[in-house]
């Protein structure tokens, strides 16, 4: 693969470099973005409900890649109660549903890495992804550049979800 400058990533790299970064809710990556109403767009968080958050990934696969959180920190599904397991569904389904209208999605990828060995960057927090997909959203930079190529504004994707995700209830 070739490498692809991107300095943007500095801080998500050395930040978390084995993970460390991310090991006590103290040092957590996404237990520090939990902040009141007026800290919301800069940290890009979409809905909080009393278990769960909703943000941006600032690091996304496509546009519009959600990630679905418990405010508990833990790594495990089974350290949380049934009760935030299913919200952590319902707000998935409901995600699917907005990114499909607002965003115009063709698709969408929905799925958890539980553990460095099954590709999370951030293992010591499980978090649901829901990433947004289009036809021919891998091109020929992808197939034989081995590079992805993103190019969106978030703060633009933020303000087009952010209204529809305050009408959501469940």
């Amino acid at each position: 693969m070739d490498i692809l400058y991107a300095p943007w990533r500095d801080k998500y790299v050395t930040g978390n470099k084995n993970n460390k970064a991310c090991q006590s809710k103290d040092s957590c990556v996404f237990c520090t973005k939990l902040c009141d109403e007026n800290h919301q767009e800069e940290e890009f968080i979409l809905k909080q409900t009393e278990h769960i958050f909703i943000v941006l990934n600032l690091y996304p696969y496509n546009g519009g890649h959600l990630l679905i959180l418990p405010k508990k920190h833990v790594a495990n599904l089974q350290d949380l109660s049934a009760q935030v397991r299913a919200e952590i569904m319902e707000w998935t389904c409901k995600s699917v549903e907005i990114v499909t209208e607002v965003l115009q999605a063709q698709g969408v990828n929905v799925g958890l890495n539980l553990g460095s060995a099954s590709g999370a960057g951030i293992p010591a927090h499980l978090h649901m992804h829901v990433v947004p997909r289009w036809q021919g959203d891998t091109g020929f930079i992808s197939v034989i550049g081995h590079t992805k190529n993103v190019s969106v504004d978030l703060h633009k994707i933020y303000q087009a979800l952010k209204p529809v995700f305050d009408k959501a209830h469940m």
